[in-house]
Protein backbone atom coordinates (compact mmCIF):
# COMPACT_ATOMS: atom_id res chain seq x y z
CA UNK A 1 0.00 0.00 0.00
CA UNK A 2 1.25 3.27 -1.02
CA UNK A 3 0.14 4.91 2.28
CA UNK A 4 2.57 2.21 4.36
CA UNK A 5 5.67 3.01 1.68
CA UNK A 6 5.28 6.64 2.21
CA UNK A 7 5.52 6.15 6.08
CA UNK A 8 9.25 4.60 5.41
CA UNK A 9 10.24 7.50 3.06
CA UNK A 10 11.25 11.34 2.60
CA UNK A 11 9.79 11.63 -0.67
CA UNK A 12 8.21 9.19 -3.12
CA UNK A 13 10.82 9.23 -5.30
CA UNK A 14 13.33 7.90 -3.84
CA UNK A 15 11.56 4.20 -4.88
CA UNK A 16 9.77 5.93 -8.24
CA UNK A 17 8.85 8.48 -9.80
CA UNK A 18 9.16 10.36 -12.70
CA UNK A 19 12.01 13.15 -12.98
CA UNK A 20 12.82 15.61 -15.88
CA UNK A 21 15.90 15.64 -17.71
CA UNK A 22 18.13 17.00 -20.27
CA UNK A 23 20.40 15.60 -22.85
CA UNK A 24 23.78 17.66 -22.67
CA UNK A 25 25.94 16.77 -25.57
CA UNK A 26 26.20 16.33 -29.51
CA UNK A 27 23.09 16.16 -31.74
CA UNK A 28 20.61 15.86 -28.12
CA UNK A 29 21.94 18.85 -26.65
CA UNK A 30 19.11 20.88 -24.77
CA UNK A 31 16.78 18.56 -25.54
CA UNK A 32 13.71 17.54 -22.62
CA UNK A 33 13.28 14.41 -21.43
CA UNK A 34 12.24 12.25 -18.62
CA UNK A 35 13.33 9.77 -16.44
CA UNK A 36 10.62 7.03 -15.40
CA UNK A 37 10.91 4.83 -12.50
CA UNK A 38 8.13 2.65 -11.69
CA UNK A 39 9.21 1.20 -7.99
CA UNK A 40 8.97 -2.56 -9.88
CA UNK A 41 12.21 -2.35 -12.47
CA UNK A 42 11.10 -0.93 -15.15
CA UNK A 43 12.88 2.34 -16.58
CA UNK A 44 12.47 4.45 -19.48
CA UNK A 45 13.16 7.55 -20.95
CA UNK A 46 10.19 9.81 -22.31
CA UNK A 47 11.89 12.12 -25.37
CA UNK A 48 9.23 15.54 -24.66
CA UNK A 49 11.08 17.18 -27.32
CA UNK A 50 10.37 14.21 -29.71
CA UNK A 51 6.71 13.51 -29.68
CA UNK A 52 6.86 11.80 -26.01
CA UNK A 53 8.65 8.84 -27.80
CA UNK A 54 10.04 6.10 -25.72
CA UNK A 55 13.63 5.96 -26.61
CA UNK A 56 15.42 3.88 -24.19
CA UNK A 57 13.74 1.02 -21.90
CA UNK A 58 15.18 -1.38 -19.18
CA UNK A 59 14.08 -3.91 -16.60
CA UNK A 60 16.21 -4.76 -13.52
CA UNK A 61 19.18 -3.12 -15.38
CA UNK A 62 18.31 -5.32 -18.95
CA UNK A 63 18.50 -3.39 -21.70
CA UNK A 64 15.49 -4.73 -23.98
CA UNK A 65 14.95 -2.09 -27.16
CA UNK A 66 17.61 -0.95 -30.04
CA UNK A 67 19.13 2.29 -30.29
CA UNK A 68 19.92 3.61 -33.81
CA UNK A 69 23.48 4.78 -34.70
CA UNK A 70 22.27 8.56 -34.88
CA UNK A 71 21.29 8.62 -31.48
CA UNK A 72 18.74 10.95 -30.18
CA UNK A 73 19.03 14.34 -31.51
CA UNK A 74 17.01 17.94 -31.19
CA UNK A 75 13.61 18.26 -33.22
CA UNK A 76 14.60 19.51 -36.75
CA UNK A 77 18.34 18.25 -36.45
CA UNK A 78 19.46 17.27 -40.07
CA UNK A 79 15.50 16.86 -40.74
CA UNK A 80 14.46 17.72 -44.31
CA UNK A 81 11.52 15.10 -44.82
CA UNK A 82 13.49 12.92 -47.02
CA UNK A 83 13.69 9.11 -46.60
CA UNK A 84 17.15 9.63 -45.51
CA UNK A 85 16.98 12.32 -43.38
CA UNK A 86 14.46 10.30 -41.32
CA UNK A 87 17.50 7.27 -41.25
CA UNK A 88 19.37 9.86 -39.53
CA UNK A 89 17.10 10.93 -36.82
CA UNK A 90 15.85 7.44 -36.19
CA UNK A 91 16.53 6.73 -32.78
CA UNK A 92 14.59 3.63 -32.41
CA UNK A 93 14.06 2.80 -29.00
CA UNK A 94 10.90 1.31 -27.21
CA UNK A 95 8.59 3.09 -30.01
CA UNK A 96 9.09 5.96 -32.44
CA UNK A 97 5.55 7.07 -33.77
CA UNK A 98 5.15 7.13 -37.38
CA UNK A 99 2.94 9.74 -38.81
CA UNK A 100 0.14 11.72 -38.57
CA UNK A 101 -0.09 12.22 -42.27
CA UNK A 102 1.98 9.14 -43.51
CA UNK A 103 4.33 6.27 -42.24
CA UNK A 104 5.88 4.30 -44.82
CA UNK A 105 8.23 6.17 -47.88
CA UNK A 106 8.04 9.42 -48.67
CA UNK A 107 6.28 10.72 -51.55
CA UNK A 108 3.48 13.23 -53.18
CA UNK A 109 -0.48 13.51 -53.44
CA UNK A 110 -3.28 15.22 -54.09
CA UNK A 111 -2.80 16.73 -50.03
CA UNK A 112 0.80 17.50 -50.74
CA UNK A 113 4.15 15.67 -50.09
CA UNK A 114 5.17 14.14 -47.25
CA UNK A 115 7.74 12.32 -46.21
CA UNK A 116 8.98 8.57 -44.59
CA UNK A 117 7.39 8.10 -41.66
CA UNK A 118 5.56 11.24 -41.46
CA UNK A 119 6.66 14.40 -39.15
CA UNK A 120 5.00 13.84 -35.53
CA UNK A 121 8.63 12.33 -34.19
CA UNK A 122 10.32 15.54 -35.31
CA UNK A 123 8.03 17.44 -33.37
CA UNK A 124 8.30 18.51 -29.68
CA UNK A 125 5.36 18.07 -27.56
CA UNK A 126 4.12 21.14 -25.94
CA UNK A 127 1.48 21.69 -22.48
CA UNK A 128 3.79 19.07 -20.92
CA UNK A 129 3.20 18.23 -17.51
CA UNK A 130 3.54 15.15 -14.82
CA UNK A 131 1.48 13.55 -12.03
CA UNK A 132 1.18 11.59 -9.77
CA UNK A 133 -2.34 9.60 -8.84
CA UNK A 134 -3.23 7.77 -5.77
CA UNK A 135 -6.28 5.48 -5.82
CA UNK A 136 -7.05 2.30 -4.13
CA UNK A 137 -3.92 2.30 -2.14
CA UNK A 138 -1.59 2.69 -4.89
CA UNK A 139 -0.10 4.74 -7.26
CA UNK A 140 0.41 5.70 -10.83
CA UNK A 141 2.76 7.88 -12.02
CA UNK A 142 1.67 9.96 -15.25
CA UNK A 143 3.02 12.16 -18.34
CA UNK A 144 1.24 13.98 -20.59
CA UNK A 145 1.58 16.11 -23.88
CA UNK A 146 0.61 17.45 -26.47
CA UNK A 147 1.98 17.77 -30.61
CA UNK A 148 1.02 20.05 -33.40
CA UNK A 149 1.38 19.02 -36.48
CA UNK A 150 0.52 21.81 -38.90
CA UNK A 151 1.06 24.19 -41.78
CA UNK A 152 -0.74 27.17 -43.30
CA UNK A 153 -2.93 25.72 -46.26
CA UNK A 154 -2.43 22.31 -44.78
CA UNK A 155 -2.64 19.92 -42.20
CA UNK A 156 -3.81 20.89 -38.95
CA UNK A 157 -3.32 17.50 -36.37
CA UNK A 158 -3.09 17.01 -32.72
CA UNK A 159 -1.84 14.37 -30.79
CA UNK A 160 -2.77 14.40 -26.92
CA UNK A 161 -0.50 11.54 -25.47
CA UNK A 162 -0.74 10.02 -21.77
CA UNK A 163 2.40 7.45 -20.74
CA UNK A 164 0.89 6.22 -17.41
CA UNK A 165 2.95 3.88 -14.92
CA UNK A 166 1.51 1.81 -12.11
CA UNK A 167 3.96 1.90 -8.90
CA UNK A 168 5.63 -1.48 -8.49
CA UNK A 169 4.28 -2.37 -11.83
CA UNK A 170 6.74 -3.58 -15.36
CA UNK A 171 4.19 -2.20 -17.19
CA UNK A 172 3.41 1.04 -19.37
CA UNK A 173 -0.33 2.13 -20.64
CA UNK A 174 0.05 5.10 -23.81
CA UNK A 175 -3.33 6.42 -24.37
CA UNK A 176 -3.25 9.13 -27.64
CA UNK A 177 -6.09 10.88 -29.40
CA UNK A 178 -5.77 12.33 -32.30
CA UNK A 179 -8.10 15.44 -33.82
CA UNK A 180 -8.01 16.80 -36.83
CA UNK A 181 -8.58 20.42 -35.93
CA UNK A 182 -8.89 21.94 -39.47
CA UNK A 183 -11.29 22.73 -41.71
CA UNK A 184 -10.87 19.73 -44.06
CA UNK A 185 -10.93 16.28 -44.37
CA UNK A 186 -7.07 14.90 -44.19
CA UNK A 187 -5.53 11.77 -44.62
CA UNK A 188 -4.37 10.33 -41.21
CA UNK A 189 -1.88 7.10 -41.15
CA UNK A 190 -0.15 5.97 -38.02
CA UNK A 191 2.08 3.37 -37.18
CA UNK A 192 4.07 2.40 -33.62
CA UNK A 193 7.45 1.63 -34.52
CA UNK A 194 8.49 -0.25 -31.41
CA UNK A 195 12.28 -1.94 -31.35
CA UNK A 196 13.95 -4.89 -29.69
CA UNK A 197 17.03 -5.30 -29.23
CA UNK A 198 19.81 -6.89 -27.45
CA UNK A 199 20.20 -8.77 -25.46
CA UNK A 200 16.24 -9.57 -25.87
CA UNK A 201 17.21 -10.24 -28.96
CA UNK A 202 19.82 -13.23 -29.45
CA UNK A 203 20.15 -16.27 -31.33
CA UNK A 204 17.48 -17.88 -28.87
CA UNK A 205 14.73 -15.45 -29.47
CA UNK A 206 11.72 -15.81 -30.82
CA UNK A 207 8.83 -13.37 -31.90
CA UNK A 208 5.30 -14.43 -31.47
CA UNK A 209 1.86 -12.46 -32.52
CA UNK A 210 -1.37 -12.88 -32.48
CA UNK A 211 -2.67 -12.85 -36.49
CA UNK A 212 -5.53 -14.24 -38.73
CA UNK A 213 -2.91 -14.50 -41.83
CA UNK A 214 0.54 -13.36 -42.71
CA UNK A 215 2.29 -12.15 -46.41
CA UNK A 216 5.64 -10.75 -46.88
CA UNK A 217 5.82 -7.81 -48.33
CA UNK A 218 8.15 -8.38 -51.40
CA UNK A 219 10.46 -11.06 -52.81
CA UNK A 220 13.16 -10.46 -50.24
CA UNK A 221 10.29 -11.19 -47.42
CA UNK A 222 9.25 -14.06 -49.56
CA UNK A 223 13.10 -15.75 -48.74
CA UNK A 224 12.61 -15.52 -45.23
CA UNK A 225 9.20 -16.77 -44.22
CA UNK A 226 10.57 -19.84 -42.92
CA UNK A 227 12.39 -17.50 -40.39
CA UNK A 228 10.34 -14.37 -39.96
CA UNK A 229 10.04 -14.81 -36.23
CA UNK A 230 13.81 -15.88 -35.06
CA UNK A 231 16.60 -14.15 -34.00
CA UNK A 232 20.07 -15.57 -35.29
CA UNK A 233 23.58 -13.58 -35.26
CA UNK A 234 24.46 -10.17 -37.05
CA UNK A 235 25.38 -10.52 -40.36
CA UNK A 236 26.80 -7.36 -41.97
CA UNK A 237 25.15 -8.96 -45.63
CA UNK A 238 21.56 -9.37 -44.20
CA UNK A 239 18.58 -7.32 -46.04
CA UNK A 240 15.96 -6.08 -44.29
CA UNK A 241 12.43 -8.34 -44.05
CA UNK A 242 9.37 -6.93 -43.97
CA UNK A 243 5.80 -8.98 -43.08
CA UNK A 244 2.24 -8.14 -43.43
CA UNK A 245 -0.20 -9.33 -40.81
CA UNK A 246 -3.69 -9.06 -39.42
CA UNK A 247 -4.35 -8.88 -36.08
CA UNK A 248 -6.52 -11.44 -34.40
CA UNK A 249 -7.83 -10.71 -31.09
CA UNK A 250 -7.79 -12.65 -27.79
CA UNK A 251 -10.06 -13.66 -25.29
CA UNK A 252 -9.82 -10.03 -23.55
CA UNK A 253 -10.53 -8.36 -27.01
CA UNK A 254 -6.68 -7.39 -27.34
CA UNK A 255 -3.96 -8.42 -30.12
CA UNK A 256 -0.32 -8.81 -29.44
CA UNK A 257 2.67 -9.54 -30.14
CA UNK A 258 5.64 -10.76 -27.83
CA UNK A 259 9.62 -10.86 -28.24
CA UNK A 260 10.75 -13.83 -26.15
CA UNK A 261 14.01 -14.70 -25.22
CA UNK A 262 14.07 -17.73 -22.88
CA UNK A 263 17.87 -18.03 -21.87
CA UNK A 264 17.25 -14.29 -20.37
CA UNK A 265 17.22 -13.59 -16.37
CA UNK A 266 19.04 -17.30 -15.16
CA UNK A 267 17.08 -19.66 -17.64
CA UNK A 268 13.87 -18.39 -16.35
CA UNK A 269 12.98 -15.79 -19.63
CA UNK A 270 12.28 -12.35 -20.45
CA UNK A 271 9.90 -11.16 -22.45
CA UNK A 272 8.65 -8.07 -23.78
CA UNK A 273 5.01 -8.21 -25.13
CA UNK A 274 2.43 -5.37 -26.11
CA UNK A 275 -1.35 -5.78 -26.04
CA UNK A 276 -3.48 -3.05 -28.46
CA UNK A 277 -6.99 -2.86 -29.65
CA UNK A 278 -7.37 -3.85 -33.02
CA UNK A 279 -10.43 -2.47 -33.68
CA UNK A 280 -8.33 0.72 -33.22
CA UNK A 281 -5.19 -0.51 -35.20
CA UNK A 282 -6.09 -3.52 -37.70
CA UNK A 283 -2.87 -3.89 -38.96
CA UNK A 284 0.51 -5.26 -37.59
CA UNK A 285 4.24 -5.10 -39.49
CA UNK A 286 7.05 -6.56 -38.31
CA UNK A 287 10.42 -6.20 -39.21
CA UNK A 288 13.52 -8.35 -39.04
CA UNK A 289 16.75 -6.61 -39.73
CA UNK A 290 19.94 -8.23 -38.10
CA UNK A 291 22.36 -6.86 -39.58
CA UNK A 292 25.55 -5.57 -37.87
CA UNK A 293 25.12 -2.59 -35.90
CA UNK A 294 21.82 -2.64 -37.26
CA UNK A 295 20.81 -5.30 -35.12
CA UNK A 296 16.82 -5.26 -34.50
CA UNK A 297 13.68 -6.90 -34.66
CA UNK A 298 10.72 -4.59 -34.52
CA UNK A 299 6.56 -4.99 -34.36
CA UNK A 300 4.56 -1.86 -35.51
CA UNK A 301 0.77 -1.99 -34.85
CA UNK A 302 -0.55 0.31 -37.71
CA UNK A 303 -4.05 2.03 -38.46
CA UNK A 304 -3.36 1.03 -42.13
CA UNK A 305 -2.62 -2.17 -44.06
CA UNK A 306 -0.28 -0.72 -46.58
CA UNK A 307 3.19 -0.56 -45.42
CA UNK A 308 4.23 1.09 -48.99
CA UNK A 309 3.30 4.80 -48.10
CA UNK A 310 0.05 6.98 -48.55
CA UNK A 311 0.38 7.27 -52.22
CA UNK A 312 0.18 3.85 -52.48
CA UNK A 313 -2.56 3.72 -49.52
CA UNK A 314 -4.58 6.11 -51.36
CA UNK A 315 -4.38 4.16 -54.44
CA UNK A 316 -5.73 0.94 -53.15
CA UNK A 317 -8.54 2.71 -51.37
CA UNK A 318 -7.13 1.93 -47.95
CA UNK A 319 -5.97 5.28 -46.52
CA UNK A 320 -7.48 6.73 -43.67
CA UNK A 321 -9.39 10.02 -43.10
CA UNK A 322 -10.04 12.49 -40.29
CA UNK A 323 -13.03 15.05 -41.04
CA UNK A 324 -12.90 18.50 -39.28
CA UNK A 325 -13.34 18.20 -35.61
CA UNK A 326 -13.04 14.28 -35.89
CA UNK A 327 -10.95 12.87 -32.75
CA UNK A 328 -9.69 8.61 -32.83
CA UNK A 329 -8.08 7.37 -29.78
CA UNK A 330 -5.23 4.76 -29.70
CA UNK A 331 -4.27 2.02 -26.44
CA UNK A 332 -1.52 0.58 -26.41
CA UNK A 333 -0.27 -1.58 -23.24
CA UNK A 334 3.61 -2.63 -23.11
CA UNK A 335 4.85 -5.14 -20.45
CA UNK A 336 8.00 -7.25 -19.39
CA UNK A 337 7.28 -10.21 -18.40
CA UNK A 338 9.51 -13.67 -17.19
CA UNK A 339 8.85 -17.22 -16.30
CA UNK A 340 5.28 -18.74 -16.05
CA UNK A 341 3.90 -14.77 -16.94
CA UNK A 342 5.37 -15.67 -20.29
CA UNK A 343 3.74 -18.76 -20.65
CA UNK A 344 0.03 -17.02 -19.93
CA UNK A 345 0.62 -14.85 -21.87
CA UNK A 346 1.97 -17.53 -25.48
CA UNK A 347 -1.39 -19.13 -24.05
CA UNK A 348 -4.03 -15.68 -24.94
CA UNK A 349 -1.88 -15.47 -28.05
CA UNK A 350 -2.76 -19.11 -29.21
CA UNK A 351 -6.27 -18.62 -27.78
CA UNK A 352 -6.85 -15.54 -30.16
CA UNK A 353 -8.91 -15.71 -33.46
Amino acid sequence: MIEDLERRVGRLDQVAGITEIAFADGRARGVRAFDVRSGGGLRFTSVADRALDVCALECDGVPLVWHGPGGVAAPGSDYDGSDRSFARNFFGGLFTTCGLGNFGPGGEDAYGSFGMHGRVNHLPAEGVSTRTVREDGCAHFELFGTVREAQLFGEDLSLERTLRVEMGARRLRVRDVVTNRGGTRRPHMLLYHCNTGYPLLDRNARLHVSRRAMRPRDDRAARGMAEWDLGGEPDAAFAEQVFVHEPAPGPDGRARAMMVNRALDEGRGMALALRYDPAQLPALFTWRMLGVKTYVMAFEPANCPTIEGRAAAGERGTLPFLEPGERRAYDLEFEVLRGDEIDRELHQIASAR
